[in-house]
């Protein structure tokens, strides 16, 4: 079984290798970059929902803090007048509105707490997207370097960049004289 498994493993690394072969790095970081942009995009907008939901739970909270004004006002009157039947009846609603108030304010503790971590963590990973894409533009720009190079140094033979030999410069100059002289005769 242990000889089937390295050759499976095997097979699989050559695979693999000639893959690696055969993409295209350029395209890949591309493709990578794209990605990044799309999962911090989405984290964006659940940041975006999460602050929503924030805001109408805050507005929920002061809806329930005004009804619970008016509900100890109306129960101040309702004792003043000696309506005991009202007074009683309001103070049964006060308590589940008052937990319902409670309950609010936990909710709020917990999406703030939730949105803070969540902005820090989108801003350590814009900051990482932001250098990745620094690196990969670096990247390109030394693959796109290193193929003019070799566009270049095909079309310039390696003798051009060598000093030519005492036998080259005398049979150039040779013909400049030449050329010099043709010139000056009519």
């Amino acid at each position: 079984m242990g000889l089937m498994t390295r050759l499976v493993r095997l097979i699989k690394a050559d695979v693999h290798g000639v893959m690696d072969q055969m993409e295209d790095r350029g395209l890949l970081l591309n493709q990578y970059l794209r990605d990044m942009e799309e999962v911090l995009a989405q984290k964006e907008e659940s940041l975006r929902h999460r602050k929503a939901v924030r805001e109408r739970t805050r507005e929920e909270r002061e809806d329930c803090d005004e009804a619970v004004a008016k509900l100890e006002s109306d129960l101040d009157s309702a004792v003043e007048k000696g309506r005991d039947d009202i007074a009683r009846f309001l103070i049964k609603k006060r308590g589940p509105l008052a937990h319902h108030r409670d309950a609010l304010d936990k909710h709020l503790r917990e999406l703030d707490r939730e949105i803070a971590e969540a902005e820090a963590c989108l801003a350590r990973q814009q900051q990482q997207y932001a250098e990745f894409r620094l690196k990969s533009r670096e990247y390109a720009r030394r693959t796109e370097e290193k193929e003019w190079e070799t566009r270049f140094s095909t079309l310039m033979p390696e003798k051009g960049h060598e000093t030519p030999g005492e036998e080259e410069i005398e049979l150039e100059l040779m013909r400049r004289k030449e050329k010099l002289a043709e010139r000056r005769t009519p």
